[in-house]
């Protein structure tokens, strides 16, 4: 009797995929996007399952060829699609083929995940805005403190926020390759890294270079990144708590840098700083009130 080829092995696997009654889809991913450990020449599988486990991972062999198969819940695609993809996992999406899908609604959520909408896009610019708001003013306080180190941790996150900005506004999902996906839509952001990393000059003097840049992007982005948060921020009336604001189920757990993102509205009249009522009598909690 004939041995099967390594390729029919992997048709047979597939087959038997496509017959589990918790399998919801299967994705071939493309030999460059690797999933650790890396081996020669794998197959790297993505399957979609209705399990509520996430992330798991199976290392097989078929013939001679190794088969590395992540398992990723319906579910959390379904959170992702509100929420967003993480840097490896939307390169994933956007890039493997689909080779089975059990129904059109797993296929319409897989292709929605490999577009960015509207509403995502907005949720995304305004955080990674507040997250190089945060790091920015580390890398101020740090410097001024004479801790030039940290001060370079701090800058390299805010260069990298910022780089994620940049994806995002380009109607893209960030790329593990960040920079050189910032290469191509942005040379003159990815300039201002190279000269961070590469130049001779001492540590302070890069740093103080970069701070120009960066406060003027802050402050000309800033009410293209903030949409999201006004647009919330209007669907009532009256003034916000912090506790509101960070319950929302649009802000909840979306890794937004909040506080500091309100003191900035504050600063540039975008929004008011008003007193709500006090439990305990002893002050007034603070209220923030959008005024456009």
């Amino acid at each position: 009797m004939n041995e099967r080829s390594p390729a029919e092995d992997c048709q047979a696997h597939l087959k038997l995929l496509q017959r589990r009654r918790d399998v919801q889809a299967v994705l071939v991913m493309p030999d460059h996007l690797k999933i650790p450990p890396f081996q020669a020449e794998p197959l790297y599988l993505l399957v979609i399952t209705q399990a509520a486990g996430n992330g798991s991972v199976k290392q097989y062999r078929l013939s001679d060829r190794m088969v590395v198969e992540r398992h990723i819940s319906a579910w959390e695609l379904e959170k992702s699609a509100v929420h967003g993809l993480g840097e490896q996992m939307a390169a994933w999406m956007e890039r493997a083929e689909l080779v089975w899908a059990k129904d059109d609604h797993t296929k319409q959520l897989i292709q929605r995940l490999r577009r960015l909408s509207d509403s995502l896009q907005k949720r995304m610019l305004c955080r990674e805005y507040s997250r190089m708001l945060r790091h920015f003013q580390e890398t101020k306080d740090f410097l001024q403190l004479g801790m030039p180190l940290d001060a370079y941790l701090a800058l390299i996150k805010t260069l990298h926020a910022w780089a994620r900005w940049i994806a995002f506004a380009e109607g893209e999902q960030p790329a593990p390759e960040l920079w050189t996906q910032v290469k191509r839509l942005d040379p003159a952001v990815c300039k201002l890294y190279e000269e961070l990393v590469v130049n001779d000059e001492a540590l302070d003097k890069r740093m103080e270079l970069l701070l120009l840049p960066i406060e003027f992007f802050l402050s000309s982005k800033l009410r293209e990144s903030v949409r999201f948060l006004l647009e919330i921020m209007g669907s009532k009336q009256g003034a916000w708590t912090l506790a509101e604001l960070l319950e929302h189920p649009l802000i909840a757990n979306s890794g937004m840098e909040l506080e500091i993102l309100l003191e900035k509205l504050v600063q540039r009249s975008l929004v008011l700083e008003v007193p709500c009522g006090s439990k305990d009598g002893l002050g007034s909690e603070i209220g923030y009130l959008s005024l456009k």
